[in-house]
């Protein structure tokens, strides 16, 4: 136990310390890539450990142990028509009387069978919808590859950003060379214009990826979970504003509306195993309906309300560094609109470059006024000679 408090914590830790990304970006591929796979290991330990049990008759002669093993691997049910009937209920989606599998014209609860096997029509009593749940057998395995899903836009920010990084490393230099800097990054030959506005234009889609990930992370629970997810933070807020006897009354008949977690993953469910057995000299066949506990449902209703309030603040985090990302950028415009020859050269250079400056600015004003004094010379002195030629051919 102490070994995995160890590597839970290890897990866990996030050093301090520099990047190259924001904070907003550092929230999805650092803290929700974490979040992931630490949910992932609480509920596979849950995966590994914990049994489920049913209730079984002492004449059906078969194993609990059986009986377990396969509700296990074929999945529980309740019934969709039950949800609302909290009044007629025993557990949630479960019928009082389990029988009762089927609603009459008039709106009760009916058999569908009676008792000498034979079917009842449907006109009579309609059967009621089976809601499977089966998302224990691979819930470890999904919750891990959510992880990639907030990892893969840093990805792309790493491919798109290597020019950026390698400046930093440059101007991280003890005694830095301003030609070097100028050769390295302002020089038009080796960085294209357009290669440019397409690193600036990914960068903005870097950010919107990261938005789209905790989008796409709420639908892809939501339909695992029979499109029950999307809500659960909100339902889970209404319930919290009941009273303690309300919230948590076993009999069904006194509450208002059921627990969130209960609706997304119901912990007690029906299961339906088909026995058949044959010797030399007998054959038995039956068919068993039993309700069953699914205790790893518990744990899975914590670990996804904690994980639905992460992604929506996912969203938000991720919208705001989006803003700030486009603020940054119109704050570069006004730049542009200076008068001064700083403003003349910002509008001869790319976005990209003027990240690049931007970036020199604040790390060493004695490099950024050199850099500065290089573009004014070369790209200024470069339009006023275009400038010139064109007037000429015109004349």
């Amino acid at each position: 136990m102490a070994l995995l408090a160890e590597g839970i914590s290890a897990l866990v830790a996030i050093k301090i310390k520099a990047r190259h990304d924001g904070f907003a970006d550092q929230y999805n591929r650092i803290f929700m890539v974490k979040i992931c796979v630490l949910c992932s290991a609480f509920i596979g330990f849950n995966y590994f450990n914990d049994k489920v049990s049913c209730i079984i008759a002492n004449s059906n002669g078969m194993g609990g142990g059986f009986v377990g093993s396969v509700c296990w691997i074929q999945g529980f049910y309740i019934y969709e028509e039950m949800k609302d009937r909290l009044q007629e209920s025993g557990y949630y989606g479960i019928p009082r009387n389990m029988d009762y599998d089927g609603i009459n014209p008039l709106g009760q609860l009916c058999t569908t069978t009676d008792r000498a096997l034979d079917p009842v029509s449907e006109h009579l009593c309609t059967p009621m919808t089976k809601v499977f749940y089966l998302q224990y057998q691979y819930m470890p395995f999904f919750v891990a590859a959510l992880s990639l899903l907030f990892y893969f836009p840093y990805i792309i920010y790493k491919t798109v950003n290597m020019d950026f990084f390698s400046l930093k490393d440059t101007m991280s230099e003890d005694d830095i060379n301003p030609d070097k800097v100028v050769k390295g990054f302002f020089d038009e030959a080796i960085n294209k214009s357009r290669r440019m506005r397409y690193k600036s234009f990914y960068n903005i889609c870097v950010k919107v990826l990261y938005i789209l990930a905790n989008c796409f992370g709420i639908m892809a629970c939501d339909a695992m979970l029979n499109n029950d997810f999307h809500g659960y933070g909100i339902n889970f807020m209404q319930w919290l504003k009941y009273k303690n006897s309300l919230m948590h009354a076993h009999d069904l008949r006194t509450r208002v509306i059921p627990k969130p977690g209960n609706i997304l993953l119901p912990p007690m469910g029906f299961c339906d195993v088909h026995e058949a057995s044959r010797d030399v000299r007998n054959t038995h066949i039956n068919k068993h309906k039993f309700i069953c506990e699914i205790s790893p449902h518990v744990l899975y209703q914590y670990v996804l309300i904690v994980f639905w309030f992460l992604l929506i603040i996912g969203i938000v985090v991720s919208i705001l560094g989006l803003v700030g990302h486009l603020l940054a950028i119109v704050a570069n415009f006004f730049n542009i609109n200076k008068n001064d020859s700083t403003g003349k050269v910002y509008k001869k250079i790319t976005m990209r470059e003027r990240d690049y400056l931007e970036y020199i600015r604040q790390k060493n004003s004695k490099i950024y006024v050199e850099v500065l004094r290089h573009l004014q010379e070369t790209r200024l002195a470069k339009h006023s000679e275009e400038k010139e030629n064109l007037w000429n051919e015109k004349d």
